[in-house]
């Protein structure tokens, strides 16, 4: 009997829908397993087409010579990826021509209104040269190795404009860029990629627990930044601002190691809260340029970038009377623009293609990395020049800081994110820019001198 359902269930198989109508009327054995086989092969077809396998029945051409198994091909050599990297962005590439016209500016000694408009300008596209220089070089180091270089290199234009500054007394500056940069990524760059998001997805997603630690980080930052200018506040001696100094130096410190675990924390034993919940795998592109060849591009363009800034710091005070604007306006709003422009587009592109956690990432990643490393950094390279460079950005400063924190952390503890909420984060940025606007630039006039 066995052998005779067999034999029915082969021919029905092979006879389509007369076999499916005989099956029916003969044997419901033979129906429901003949049904549940068309359904496997179903499947199966569907996979194969989705992941683009070949069957048992297709045939593959025999490759001839080596190709790329995966991903994109890189150029051949670096000719041909100079000419990736500087023809796939005209913009940028023609705004290198400021770089030799702002240097010429700073040493014809032409007005400080110009050396500073060529240089603001030129650090644009340098900053953009330095971070696919380290892009590139990251690609050859590995997962870690790359992740500490990205890490480092993210914010160099932050870090020698703040050089810089200290090097030229600056200190009001260089805090007010610190503080602008992380008010920039945080308001700015995620104000702009959830709404230019949101005009292609209604609901965009993101991990909530990735967020969650970036927002905690962020809310560290306001504490080891608020302690200090309080205390200095509030006890107003001359001994108590010695101690804010010695407690600035030794809290960025800790700061540093604090950003060390963070980086382990993110890159080796937490990597699944900062990944893509859809689980979807990005096409990796292939670099550009060699490793040498990266590394000798990016040495050298931080050095060019140094000059830039340093030529951009000397001619800020001629600017300021020109202009007539603060120094507060200068390093809140328009400095973190020359870090900030390379995010900005990657945070804004990224989310236009429901790529969420990236752009999060790179907006509240980059505000991370100038809270927990720059900014002690740069407190640091005060101690070693000898400069009082310390965490007490002054009352105002603090509660901006302080608000923007808190609005940014009540969007992304709901792990959702559409247009509106990222126009609320531009409207916020726009009310802090005219209010730095209006402020005047006289010194009695300045936020950051307020007792």
């Amino acid at each position: 009997a066995n052998l005779q359902q067999l034999h029915r269930f082969v021919w029905a198989t092979f006879h389509g829908d007369v076999g499916a109508a005989f099956c029916r009327r003969h044997d419901p054995w033979i129906c429901s397993n003949m049904a549940s086989l068309m359904q496997a092969q179903h499947e199966l077809r569907r996979t194969n087409s989705r992941l683009g396998r070949t069957t048992p029945r297709d045939y593959a051409p025999v490759p001839t010579r080596e190709e790329p198994t995966g991903g994109n091909a890189g150029p051949a050599n670096d000719l041909e990826g100079f000419a990736n990297i500087f023809g796939g962005h005209p913009i940028l590439t023609c705004l290198l021509v400021f770089v030799p016209l702002g240097f010429a500016a700073a040493k014809m000694e032409m007005a400080p209104t110009w050396v500073f408009l060529f240089n603001f300008i030129a650090i644009i596209p340098l900053a953009w040269i330095i971070g696919k220089a380290t892009e590139d070089v990251a690609a050859k180091l590995g997962e870690t190795l790359g992740g500490l270089l990205n890490a480092s290199f993210g914010n160099a234009v932050e870090m020698l404009i703040c050089i810089a500054g200290i090097r030229n007394d600056e200190i009001i500056v260089v805090q007010c860029t610190l503080l602008g940069s992380i008010l920039s990524n945080l308001l700015l760059v995620m104000g702009c990629a959830f709404l230019a998001g949101g005009l292609f997805y209604p609901i965009q997603k993101f991990n909530q627990a990735g967020a969650a630690v970036q927002t905690s980080l962020l809310a560290m930052s306001v504490f080891t930044i608020g302690l200090p200018t309080i205390y200095v506040n509030i006890l107003k001696q001359d001994s108590e601002w010695e101690h804010m100094v010695t407690v600035s130096r030794l809290a960025s410190i800790v700061l540093l190691g604090l950003y060390a675990a963070y980086l382990v924390f993110q890159l080796k034993t937490h990597v699944h809260l900062f990944q893509d919940e859809s689980g979807g795998e990005e096409e990796e592109e292939s670099p550009d340029l060699s490793a040498p060849t990266a590394a000798v591009l990016l040495l050298t363009g931080t050095v060019i970038t140094s000059f830039a800034t340093d030529y951009l710091i000397e001619a800020l005070k001629g600017t300021l009377s020109s202009w007539n604007v603060s120094q507060e306006f200068v390093g809140i709003i328009l400095l973190p623009i020359i870090g900030n422009a390379a995010e900005h587009y990657t945070a804004i592109t990224v989310a236009m293609r429901n790529k969420m956690d990236l752009s999060l990432g790179v907006a509240a990643g980059s505000s991370c990395q100038m809270a927990l490393l720059v900014t002690p950094f740069t407190v640091i390279v005060g101690w070693i020049l000898d400069k009082e460079m310390t965490l007490n950005f002054h009352s105002f400063q603090l509660a901006v800081l302080l608000f923007s924190v808190l609005l940014v952390s009540t969007i992304l503890n709901s792990g959702r994110a559409n247009w509106f909420v990222g126009y609320i984060l531009l409207v916020t940025y726009f009310v802090v820019s005219l209010i730095y606007y209006f402020e005047g630039s006289g010194e009695d006039a300045s936020l950051a001198s307020l007792d």
